[in-house]
């Protein structure tokens, strides 16, 4: 579940800054909640989407079943998919809520 904070992060942890400016950075730059996913489906040439593809091949002799082929080309990565409310991104740095 990668979302927009993970950049971020990585921006964080490279920097060689004092920990309450990176603090402040965080709490107006980021958010905790991931609202989009990168999808995991393809879309074919006809528009249909599905996690895999596949097509009947004919056999070649008379009496012996057909097989089917997975199909690799010519398919689309679905791309970025809204999620149906947000979550919260494991990757942030800070701690939301703590019980003492």
């Amino acid at each position: 579940m990668g979302g927009s904070t993970s950049r971020l992060k990585r921006w964080m942890s490279s920097s060689e800054e004092d920990p309450k400016q990176c603090e402040r950075a965080v709490k107006r730059m980021a958010t905790p909640f991931v609202y989009t996913r990168r999808g995991s489906m393809y879309f074919d040439e006809d528009g249909d989407v599905a996690h895999e593809f596949y097509e009947e091949v004919p056999p070649l002799r008379r009496g012996v079943k057909a097989t089917m082929r997975r199909i690799l080309t010519n398919l689309t990565p679905q791309g970025d998919v809204m999620l149906p409310f947000p979550c919260l991104n494991v990757d942030f740095p800070i701690v939301l809520y703590q019980d003492s």
